[in-house]
């Protein structure tokens, strides 16, 4: 049993990398706090983007997006349930749930997503309650996704950017988190979920 928990230790800390064990990720990149937007019972939900990067100690890059939620109701009051579809596999134009994001350079183009084998593992679709007053930072980029000497930007499984460390130019990434819990989940017929789009300001994304 001690030799197969030494194992898994090993296989776990290869697959994150070296350097990554107990050091906390880097802000890379954060963005504007968007309207706040109200729903049921006057609760108000705003969100923003964050870029992080996982310290490693190679040339890869291991780069996540994250959405932070916040409270931003003009009273204090219960707790709000958000049903965060981080792990959706619905890419169909007509499907709105969760993050749907677009990276734009600096002339305000839109990027072409790079096409992307993948195996690893997603962050789930849950429901997560958020405190009244309270922020939340939750992940959205799938996880094992990096690059050499480039940034991975991976919102979601439906699309992936990479941006050179030697690439001098400016980019913007935007998009909106939609909450519209199926009506089969647990919670979808609490009086304290909160439903909407939240529209999210550009980060700016540079060198």
């Amino acid at each position: 049993m001690a030799r197969l928990t030494i194992l898994f230790a090993f296989i776990f800390w290869t697959a994150l990398g070296p350097g990554q064990a107990g050091e906390p990720p880097k802000v890379l990149a954060t963005g504007e706090w968007s309207k706040p937007i109200a729903a049921n019972r006057g609760r108000a939900l705003r969100g923003r983007h964050v870029l992080c990067e996982q310290p490693r100690g190679d040339d890869r890059r291991h780069v996540a997006v994250y959405v932070e939620l916040q409270d931003a109701s003009e009273a204090i009051g219960e707790s709000m349930r958000l049903y965060c579809d981080m792990g959706k596999h619905d890419f169909r134009p007509e499907y709105k749930g969760g993050l749907n994001c677009d990276l734009r350079d600096q002339h305000k183009q839109l990027v072409k997503p790079t096409p992307f084998p993948f195996g690893g593992g997603v962050p789930k679709s849950e429901w997560v309650t958020l405190p009244a007053d309270g922020t939340i930072r939750i992940r959205a980029t799938p996880f094992g996704i990096s690059r050499v000497k480039a940034k991975p930007i991976s919102p979601h499984l439906g699309k992936l950017w990479v941006i050179a460390d030697d690439d001098p130019n400016e980019y913007f990434l935007s998009g909106t988190f939609t909450i519209n819990p199926p009506l089969d989940t647990a919670f979808a017929n609490d009086e304290y979920v909160w439903r909407g789009t939240i529209e999210l300001p550009a980060m700016r994304i540079g060198k």
